[in-house]
């Protein structure tokens, strides 16, 4: 438009914005209005709208950077809107620490969180739970421990999930008092275990070879009205694989079965490996048949065991 000689209008500017801002380039829809200011042209209701718009989706930006695994690019967004004179949210703040935790930049997580009670702007569940969380994950149980100290002695009352988090760590620990003990403090408060929190207890338990106590959650969960997950099931027929209990893991495949949930690709694969640590050939290879048989596509770590095992070659 410019090189035929013609001055675009705020229309025309306004179209070229609200294009930066679907496309969530933010850098892009402020250098829009720049060129407005320079050109003379000015910026009308509509310009301006747009451009709350941006910042807006501010956090949706910042959340496909994290998607993306390109958390330096955070530090842009809080730049551009800082320098604009939009102040960030606590949800702005929660994706924030978000995309720092799932890049395992704890230092900057903690950076963050600082800035924003700085900011004035008081923590809740979502961001206690993800500040827990990335540490428990990065193997920093002990500071999980105290943020979660800290939540509590914030105000802030932990939700379902607080405890499942918390529960697993202790879990990961073999710290199995310290479970129980997060259980009752859970119920007192008025929260009911959920099926993430069964699950979880299935999962630390099997891992840990603790089995009576696995088969004893899934039995309270039934009786509480709740059923259990394929994910449930996944964890123990595994966690059974793992130690050679080729029986006891065709047993919770039976089990799932009979409650009427149909078994993924891991459970069967775990199934497939107990047999094999077992000697089982046959029984594997008739696992291999029913995935043939229920429009299972087999994975590579199904042909691996199939590779090193051909018994219908034999």
């Amino acid at each position: 438009m410019k090189e035929g000689g013609l001055q675009p209008r705020t229309r025309a500017y306004n179209a070229l914005l609200k294009g930066y801002v679907k496309a969530a380039q933010l850098k892009d829809a402020e250098s829009i209005v720049s060129q407005m200011e320079k050109s003379g042209i000015s910026p009308d209701e509509h310009t301006y709208s747009l451009l709350i718009d941006a910042y807006a989706n501010a956090g949706r930006i910042l959340a496909s950077y994290r998607d993306r695994g390109e958390w330096q690019k955070s530090f842009q967004v809080l730049r551009e809107m800082k320098s604009s004179g939009v102040r960030p949210d606590r949800h702005f703040y929660n994706v924030m620490i978000d995309t720092f935790g799932k890049s395992n930049c704890l230092d900057h997580v903690m950076a963050t969180f600082e800035r924003m009670l700085s900011e004035g702007i008081r923590p809740d569940t979502v961001t206690w739970n993800t500040l827990i969380d990335c540490h428990c994950k990065s193997g920093h149980h002990k500071r999980a421990e105290e943020l979660f100290e800290e939540m509590h002695q914030s105000g802030c009352a932990p939700c379902a999930t607080t405890y499942n988090i918390m529960i697993n760590s202790f879990g990961e620990q073999q710290r199995w008092v310290e479970v129980k003990g997060l259980l009752g403090k859970m119920q007192a408060q008025g929260l009911l275990p959920n099926i993430v929190t069964y699950t979880t207890l299935v999962d630390i338990y099997g891992k840990s070879g603790r089995f009576n106590d696995a088969i004893e959650c899934l039995e309270v969960m039934k009786s509480a009205g709740l059923k259990p997950s394929p994910t449930m099931y996944n964890a123990l027929i595994n966690a059974y694989a793992q130690r050679g209990l080729s029986e006891q893991a065709l047993n919770a495949f039976r089990v799932m079965r009979a409650d009427g949930l149909k078994p993924s690709l891991l459970a069967l694969n775990s199934l497939i490996n107990a047999f094999g640590e077992d000697r089982r050939d046959a029984e594997a290879f008739s696992v291999l048949q029913y995935m043939k048989e229920n429009d299972l596509k087999p994975d590579v770590v199904t042909y691996n065991y199939a590779y090193e095992n051909p018994y219908p070659c034999r």
